[in-house]
This record gives C-alpha cells, structure tokens and sequence, in this order.
C-alpha cells in the first residue's frame, strides 16, 4: 500500500463500527490515524501509522487495580501471550496499566473489516480473564 493512499485507509474500519452499531471519534495527526470507541461500556482504540499503513492495531488499555500485584499481572501476561490466538497482553510496570491489542499486516483494511466483530469480543474476553485470573491469585494467597 502506498502511504500516500492512507488517508482513506480507515473507511473500512469505520464501516466496520458502523455495522457493529459503535459510535467513534477520529483523532488523527502526523504520524498516525486513530479511531476511538467504546463497546459494551469499555474503551478501544485502532490505529495504524502513517509510514507503516499495512500494520493496524486494535486494543484496549487499562489500569491494574491497587491491590493486584505488578509481577503477578506480568506472570499471567505472559501466559496469554503463549496460549491466546489473536491478543497480545502488555504490562506496564510503572504506570500499572496493562494493554490488550490485536496487531495484524494487510493489504488493505477491508481484510479486517468483517473481523472486527470477532477481534472485539477476543479482546474483551481476554481482558475480563486476565483481571479474574489476577482476583483469584489473589484469593489463593
């Protein structure tokens, strides 16, 4: 794709929320176009860059609650990202805030677009897994 044709490369994508019935906002600069959105009350966000138009990230970011341990949540982060299909599970340690995306390579957004449906519901399933998966480490101790 050439980045020079990016500027619509997120129309499909957009179709996508659309079709999904999820309003969105669009806050694009320099470097990159982004979508943000809410679904089922939590927050998401694509985006892909302008000097890589290939390359579109899904995802969902969020904070670890105080009382669930750093090493405990980077531990079952790790685990997802052996065994889950589609999610990668981020861990940052010092703003305690844990990243759940969908990175993929396509020709065009269109490939994504009848996808999105299915992409969301992995990312929420793996986050409210990830978060009950720390509660009850926590329980055990």
């Amino acid at each position: 794709m050439n980045p020079d044709d990016v500027g619509d490369y997120m129309l499909p994508l957009e179709e996508a929320l659309d079709d999904e019935g999820l309003l969105f906002t669009r806050d694009d600069d320099d470097d990159a176009l982004r979508i943000a959105f809410k679904s089922e009350g939590d927050r998401y966000f694509i985006i892909s860059y302008r000097d890589d138009p290939s390359f579109v990230m899904l995802g969902s970011g969020w904070a670890l609650p105080a009382e669930i341990d750093v090493d405990d949540a980077v531990d079952v982060a790790n685990g997802y990202n052996v065994r889950k299909k589609f999610v990668k599970t981020a861990v940052w340690e010092d703003q305690r805030d844990v990243l759940f995306t969908v990175e993929l390579c396509v020709s065009s957004a269109d490939e994504v677009r009848p996808h999105v449906g299915r992409l969301l519901d992995v990312l929420r399933e793996t986050a409210a897994e990830f978060f009950d998966d720390l509660r009850e480490d926590d329980d055990d101790d």
